[in-house]
């Protein structure tokens, strides 16, 4: 599986997209012509993007919010009640369209593996940039309670990485040098530095897949050379 392959199968049409983040929420809103608020779900959420990244999403106002998307504060209001709920809402929804991918993905029997749930969240971030940079940036905003939830849902990707560790070590492919929880925990931020140094990776003239290439290369050196550490067992 390569980035391109990828996204002819699981990329989804900027409709498509706001159609399941409309559905998601749809309860909330209250808009329910669902071809109008997908229309202006988008428009709200782009220039929420635009915003946070010029200014942060802290320094934003609602009235900028509302100029910067072309909606009337009313138009506003029927969709989101303040700055939090949004917020909420596209960490809510990053979560669910990721976890919902990777099952697609790990779904198939030749894609449940380690390799196949690490290059879905990359490519992934690739296409939806914006989008986890927001919830990765953001995240300190939150509330005490709202950050629990997104605690919660972060689990959820390091959950996936464990049980599939977890298997490979059972079926000893893996050495068990390092327990599951802990590779998985050291994964996950090779995941987030493609989409927050994508810059660095530019200029170094690696693509995305030879970035994925080299997140396995890492980390499976690390799984499958118990001799070379052999020095490190029970330590941990």
């Amino acid at each position: 599986m390569d980035y391109q392959s990828f996204c002819q199968k699981y990329q989804p049409t900027n409709q498509q997209l706001y159609t399941e983040f409309y559905q998601l929420f749809k309860k909330k809103f209250s808009v329910k012509n669902e071809r109008i608020a997908v229309e202006k779900l988008s428009r709200i959420i782009a220039a929420t993007f635009k915003l946070s990244a010029s200014q942060s999403f802290a320094n934003m106002s609602l009235r900028q919010l509302s100029n910067e998307s072309g909606l009337s504060m009313g138009g506003l209001y029927a969709y989101i009640q303040n700055k939090r709920q949004l917020a909420l809402y596209i960490h809510e929804f990053l979560s669910h369209f990721v976890i919902k991918t990777i099952n697609q993905v790990t779904n198939e029997k030749e894609c449940n593996t380690l390799e196949c749930i690490i290059k879905t969240h990359i490519y992934l971030s690739e296409f939806l940039q914006p989008w986890f940079f927001f919830a990765f940036m953001e995240s300190k905003n939150l509330s005490r309670d709202e950050k629990k939830a997104a605690i919660q849902s972060d689990l959820l990707m390091e959950n996936k990485l464990i049980k599939v560790i977890k298997l490979g070590q059972d079926e000893e492919v893996y050495s068990t040098i390092l327990k599951a929880e802990t590779v998985a925990s050291l994964t996950k931020p090779l995941l987030s530095e493609w989409y927050l140094k994508r810059w660095k990776y530019k200029k170094r003239d690696m693509s995305i897949d030879m970035y994925c290439t080299a997140v396995m290369i890492f980390i499976e050196r690390g799984l499958t050379s118990p001799h070379s550490l052999s020095k490190f067992e029970n330590h941990e």
